[in-house]
């Protein structure tokens, strides 16, 4: 049996989110509704390398209007979402699992989970496993605008687990401005 595909995932380029329902009366009395978005979210970019594994020293990196968005599996053991600008890098996310020895590697598994191993040894994991075979699992970048009535305007980071031809756990979600 042959299965083939074109996509490796499906993307989103508009998500509204926060939904709320506004009630108000008509006229002639009657109760009307209309959605508000208080939120919106515009798909701006995804990284191209989605990999199934990071060894230390190797990353995932995208750019974006000057910016430079890498998440890392670093030397000390530490897993870190950064976003780097001319003269300024800043931390978005960290496992916190520095360690002073040991090589760490980070893999996302057949069975949807993704781990940080040191020497062979799990020291962190995402918590996303199923009971079931997951193909060609793998970890990717997604970066998107956010704007909205009650929110400045900014941005969202998601490290983006994918496997069976979807995407299936947003493992790091982050906004800034």
């Amino acid at each position: 049996m042959l299965l083939a595909s074109c996509a490796q995932d499906n993307d989103l380029d508009n998500v509204n989110a926060n939904t709320q329902i506004e009630k108000s009366i008509t006229a002639d009395g009657k109760s009307a509704s209309r959605l508000i978005d208080l939120t919106r979210y515009k798909l701006l970019k995804e990284s191209t390398n989605h990999p199934q594994t990071l060894s230390a020293g190797q990353s995932i990196s995208m750019e974006y209007n000057g910016s430079t968005y890498r998440f890392i599996m670093q030397t000390d053991n530490n897993l870190v979402l950064y976003r780097e600008r001319p003269g300024l890098n800043t931390v978005l996310w960290h496992s916190n699992t520095y360690r002073s020895t040991g090589t760490p590697s980070l893999i996302v598994q057949n069975d949807g989970n993704m781990v940080i191993y040191r020497d062979g040894s799990p020291l962190w994991s995402s918590n996303t496993a199923v009971n079931y075979y997951v193909a060609n699992p793998h970890v990717k970048l997604q970066l998107y605008s956010r704007a909205g009535a009650a929110i400045p305007t900014g941005f969202r980071i998601k490290v983006v687990l994918g496997g069976n031809n979807e995407e299936r756990n947003d493992i790091i979600v982050e906004d800034f401005l």
